[in-house]
């Protein structure tokens, strides 16, 4: 005779043994359970007590809930073991293509003059043989880029303004048709838009490029954050991304915000200006600690809180608009909606462990020098060379991929082995970020659970994570979806 459930005497402390899992509190008073193959669940305080204790399970679908997501498992279950293990192993796969994105900067010449600017440029007169990439360096970079593991592989090309050098994007473009034979090569332009004129723009969509841009929010809001010639930036981005729209190619266009004290002030519209442009999504993010922005920090900057209290009001209004109709979503909370709800790595290194940086990374810089990532890079020109990986004309790539820099970001960017980290239960969907830590610190273990990086991360996840279980049917269903694109 068949029965729909177990006898209660399965659902005694005898007939089950608990899987490894992390747990932390919410602001709710609830808890949030994680696995390192990516399962997780919320548990009221006395339902993880009686799940620590290994109590009689009484809610039946709770206990279904917590076998199906491998928190609990029966005694004389013995799959287990093969079948998490093929999950951890699909969560980590990302590894196996080592570094992906490979960041070509070709100046750190500027027409830009950005109060947050993190590269340290210089003006557009500088000496171009000081402060631009030579043909000599891009043809070495070529040979090295082609020859990671990866079958696809991202050429980005940064700045500065990068195409204040566009002679050698053309020429990287005519390195890698002409050598590469069989990879998958997606091209990636940073530029501020406010110099590229038609033939070079048609160059640009003619090859397939993404084209990555800055757009700060309204016009008073951009032209504050980012100067251009003896006035705002605004008038000249937004006239070239018509010129876009016009070749029917503004799907391959991509901005960025950068949060600043007065952003802070104006959430809705910064959030209506993208949607006003067309925009699809908003990458919500804040200042970083190098460059011009940790210079002038003392005047644009702000507190973790204030930035996730921000944060919060646009994630909300851009449900909001959601609900009224126009298609928008946040890129961030859909980064760790995909982490959350799929097996798979989102591609995004800042929440990747082992960390983004150099296994996930590699930056050439315009004089051959090779870092592990723009933020490293950006230390080199404050005078800090302590993540400079090599040159790329005196370094073998074994030299460059385990050596000495090497070494120390696997040992500091993996957040299962860091302290704090190691027991976390937002761990499996954060990342290790060593050379912020190094930059803000002095040590790239930094100080997990206290520092900047670790409370934006946790704050933002735990935010996500609170929409989405406390949210009506409709915010759910939003929120899936953002994880599946």
């Amino acid at each position: 005779m068949s029965v729909k459930f177990q006898l209660p005497e399965k659902f005694s402390h005898e007939s089950y043994r608990l899987l490894p899992f992390r747990f932390s509190l919410l602001d709710n008073g609830c808890y949030f359970l994680s696995t390192d193959y990516g399962e997780w669940i919320c548990l009221q305080p006395e339902q993880l007590i009686a799940l620590t204790n290994k109590e009689k399970i009484e809610d039946e679908s709770l206990w279904y809930e917590l076998k199906a997501r491998h928190i609990v498992c029966e005694h004389n279950d013995t799959g287990n073991i093969a079948l998490l293990a093929s999950r951890y192993r699909t969560k980590k796969a990302f590894i196996e293509n080592f570094s992906q994105l490979h960041i070509f900067v070709l100046t750190v010449r500027c027409n830009n003059s950005c109060v947050y600017c993190q590269a340290s440029r210089k003006s557009c007169q500088s000496d171009q043989a000081r402060y631009d990439m030579s043909p000599a360096v891009m043809e070495k970079s070529i040979e090295l880029f082609l020859s990671m593991p990866a079958d696809k592989l991202t050429l980005e090309f940064q700045g500065g303004e990068s195409t204040l050098n566009m002679p050698l994007i053309r020429q990287a473009v005519a390195l890698v048709k002409q050598k590469n034979t069989q990879k998958d090569i997606q091209f990636v332009v940073c530029t501020n838009l406010c110099e590229l004129n038609d033939s070079d723009l048609e160059f640009l969509i003619t090859h397939d490029f993404s084209i990555s841009t800055s757009l700060d929010g309204p016009q008073e809001l951009h032209d504050a954050n980012r100067r251009y010639a003896n006035t705002g930036a605004w008038n000249a981005l937004i006239s070239t991304l018509g010129k876009i729209k016009q070749q029917n190619a503004f799907d391959k266009v991509s901005a960025l915000m950068t949060t600043t004290r007065q952003s802070l002030e104006m959430p809705h519209a910064i959030i209506d200006e993208y949607v006003k442009h067309g925009f699809r999504s908003i990458f919500i993010r804040e200042l970083n600690p190098y460059g011009f922005a940790h210079k002038y920090f003392h005047k644009i900057g702000y507190s973790t809180a204030q930035f996730l209290a921000f944060y919060e009001t646009c994630l909300d209004y851009i449900i909001h608009l959601n609900r009224q109709g126009i298609p928008f979503r946040e890129s961030y909370a859909s980064l760790i909606m995909k982490k959350l709800m799929t097996p798979w790595a989102t591609g995004f290194v800042d929440l990747q462990s082992p960390c983004g940086s150099g296994f996930g990374v590699t930056l050439y810089n315009y004089d051959g020098n090779i870092y592990p990532s723009d933020e490293s890079r950006m230390m080199a020109e404050m005078g800090d060379q302590h993540f400079r990986m090599g040159n790329i004309f005196e370094s073998s790539r074994e030299e460059l991929f385990f050596g000495p820099v090497m070494q120390e970001l696997a040992a500091s960017g993996v957040n299962d082995c860091l302290p704090v980290c190691s027991d976390c239960a937002f761990a499996p969907y954060c990342g290790a970020d060593p050379i912020r830590r190094y930059q803000v610190t002095g040590s790239v273990y930094g100080h997990p659970g206290k520092d900047d990086f670790c409370l934006k991360n946790k704050g933002i996840i735990a935010m996500v994570i609170k929409k989405f279980t406390e949210g009506d049917d409709d915010t759910r269903r939003l929120l899936m979806q953002w994880g599946m694109k």
